[in-house]
């Protein structure tokens, strides 16, 4: 019956919204025109699933965050059961060239389809896993019911359920009740998000807590080459100060904007090295130079048509997958989705340079790395501009310090590896392939 009002809810109000709201971008915009065809459940030409060895092991991961934390997890798995073929699905487009770059061992790329059955039940049934595995928190009802209707295997891992979502998860219970109850295995990456599941209604039975693989994502390997790599690219001397404003979303472009004039009075040749969650942001945050009559940045896009940077003393990072080794060349570091209520973003990852991280208040999708780095030293909360100034002007006054810190919060981070093994080990076990 849940299943049923669901479906009626999906065909008659969330059919149309997505229309309305996907049709334009995909009219105007070619990104979303690449994973169209994958979402309306048709798979690549090149990949024909009947073929795969079993066992086969489909993992989906919505976006390049929850790649990264799977990255370690398919590793392990293959590890553990080198004739396993792997499947790999991403909600997003830059999700899906994030996992062609980091997952090799994946036999198989797509796109997840949307939760209508006409389009899950063709993929789910040329696929025919043994085993689904969900990252984080993707509870899709028709996608589940389809699987258990092959006699697939269906585990969370990396399981998390942040502050915001929770209130809306017990509020629908009733919707997600009969789901978790097909959901055969909860690998939960704390106390507290297992007590949340569990309040949801997975059985009890079925959970576990096993840590979570962003850890060990963060710290599998270090690109010793990056540093040099980064500041040749953007003519930045060895003994360089250099602010990496990372993830930035509306709303923090301004306020880094703001803090980084003020740095500047104290610090007159700091470099500001910013990186924008999403790069098509990157006139806006032009637009705010221009405002607050600040000098044309240097755009990281330019480099590829030759161009080196002179003296522009602002950054911006208008490419993908560049972060992680930019935050080799910080002395401080920044990360968004804080300062405005969108949950954090990743911290572990300058934190695996061994650099104190600044952060705002919103940090619910990574209380947990909050937490430690915290205790550590080495993560500090902000409440707006002014204390951003303030306890940047700490860091940047006193680099012996901040390299201490930064080194303990390493030390900490390195303390939490081995969730990828753990999940491995339970995942493999689940269908009797160890």
């Amino acid at each position: 019956m849940n299943r049923f009002l669901y479906n009626v809810f999906l065909h008659t109000l969330v059919a149309p919204f997505l229309a309305a709201y996907y049709l334009p971008k995909i009219a105007l915009r070619s990104k979303y025109r690449r994973s169209l065809s994958g979402k309306l459940g048709r798979l690549p030409e090149s990949f024909v699933p009947e073929t795969l060895a079993r066992p086969r092991i489909w993992f989906h991961a919505v976006s390049v965050g929850e790649v990264v934390a799977l990255s370690p997890l398919v590793a392990a798995v293959k590890e553990l059961t080198p004739s396993a073929s792997v499947i790999v699905s991403t909600g997003t487009e830059t999700g899906q060239d994030q996992a062609a770059e980091m997952i090799p061992e994946a036999d198989g790329l797509i796109y997840l389809p949307l939760d209508f059955p006409a389009f899950v039940d063709p993929v789910v049934q040329r696929i025919q896993p043994d085993l689904f595995v969900l990252m984080e928190t993707e509870l899709w009802p028709n996608l589940i019911h389809s699987l258990k209707k092959t006699g697939a295997k269906v585990a969370l891992a990396n399981g998390r359920i942040s502050d915001r979502s929770f209130p809306r998860y017990k509020r629908l219970r009733a919707l997600f009740s009969p789901v978790l109850e097909q959901i055969d295995l909860f690998l939960m990456s704390s106390d507290s998000d297992a007590r949340r599941i569990s309040e949801m209604a997975a059985p009890a039975s079925r959970i576990q807590i096993t840590g979570n693989t962003k850890f060990d994502a963060a710290l599998t390997e270090i690109p010793v080459e990056a540093e040099e790599r980064i500041r040749d690219m953007f003519s930045l001397a060895p003994n360089a100060k250099v602010f990496v404003a990372g993830s930035t979303h509306p709303g923090e472009h301004e306020m880094v904007l703001d803090a980084y004039l003020s740095l500047r009075e104290e610090f007159p040749d700091l470099v500001l090295i910013l990186v924008p969650r999403h790069i098509e942001r990157t006139p806006s945050i032009i637009a705010a130079m221009k405002d607050r009559n600040m000098a044309a940045p240097f755009l990281r896009s330019s480099v590829d048509q030759g161009t080196r940077r002179r003296d522009e003393p602002v950054i911006i990072v208008d490419c993908t997958g560049e972060l992680f080794q930019v935050f080799s060349v910080a002395s401080l570091v920044f990360m968004g989705g804080s300062l405005v209520p969108k949950g954090g973003q990743n911290i572990l990852e300058p934190a695996a340079w061994g650099k104190v991280v600044m952060f705002g208040p919103s940090m619910e999708d990574f209380r947990d790395a909050r937490d430690i780095l915290v205790r550590a030293g080495a993560g500090r909360e902000v409440a707006g501009t002014s204390d951003l100034v303030k306890k940047a002007t700490e860091v940047l006054s006193n680099p012996q310090e901040a390299e201490r810190l930064g080194k303990k919060g390493r030390e900490e981070i390195l303390r939490q590896v081995g969730s990828a093994k753990k999940n491995a080990e339970l995942l493999t076990r689940l269908i009797g392939a160890k």
